[in-house]
């Protein structure tokens, strides 16, 4: 809730109801076994964690600084193998585009070994960290439009190598630490899905709420469950939606 650049960004309306309940009615009908919302033990995050009661989510609080902790208690808590690791403040996420991940984690050796399973635009083979594989060609998503499957025990470590760090040289983002010393599987988007790398789908401005409101009441009766092909078939018959922030910068620490 205490967002620097959109406070309260979470439960902004969308669609008629608060935007964490919005994302929640997207995603509840994916493959996965139990939903938990995490957050910070602020006292402006009281009415967050009501909100996750409401919604039937478990909840876990900790340190604002220290989200990587949380994520490892959720699963040492849940007795969790594997996290699908969702942004509350990306709304336009879906229950297909976690399947994806689920699906590469369930029919390949490789991908059932790693770490960390990611989508990955362009070239992309297997592994990412594999050399002499042959590649494919995958569509980029927009910003904003991606989940990051977790293996539970690549969570404990990170944990554990980090956990002397001081809080302020923390990495910011949960993965930075896998990105660097775990095994990266990263799984090619469906080719037959639209590239569009360039759009802004996060919540992280003013523009970006005004862009996702417009977008919403563009998806009418089926903002619960359009999928990503839909969606982009609709917004492109309305550019002027995309263009409300399209010429916003990308944060360095926006994607993953």
């Amino acid at each position: 809730m205490a967002s620097s650049r959109l406070p309260g960004k979470i439960l902004a309306p969308l669609a008629d109801r608060p935007l964490l309940e919005q994302l929640h009615a997207r995603i509840t009908c994916s493959r996965i076994d139990e939903w938990w919302l995490t957050t910070t033990s602020d006292p402006s995050d009281d009415v967050t964690e009501a909100w996750g009661f409401e919604l039937g989510l478990r909840v876990h609080r900790g340190r604002d600084s220290d989200r990587l902790s949380r994520f490892a208690a959720i699963g040492a808590e849940a007795r969790a193998d594997w996290i699908v690791r969702v942004l509350a403040d990306h709304p336009f996420i879906d229950a297909q585009l976690i399947d994806v991940l689920l699906d590469a984690r369930d029919s390949n050796l490789e991908a059932k070994q790693a770490d960390l399973l990611q989508h990955r635009e362009g070239p992309a083979s297997g592994a990412e960290h594999s050399r002499g594989a042959e590649s494919m060609l995958s569509p980029g998503l927009p910003l904003g439009y991606d989940v990051q499957l977790i293996r539970r025990d690549a969570l404990d470590r990170a944990a554990r190598d980090t956990a002397s760090t001081p809080p302020s040289l923390r990495p910011k983002r949960v993965t930075s630490w896998l990105d660097v010393n775990a095994n990266v599987y990263a799984v090619p988007t469906p080719t037959e899905w639209p590239d569009r790398g360039a759009w802004r789908w996060t919540l992280d401005t003013y523009q970006d709420l005004a862009m996702t409101r417009s977008a919403f009441r563009l998806f009418g009766a089926e903002a619960n469950t359009i999928d990503y092909p839909a969606m982009v078939a609709l917004l492109d018959a309305h550019p002027e939606i995309t263009a409300m922030n399209a010429h916003l910068p990308e944060r360095p620490d926006a994607r993953g």
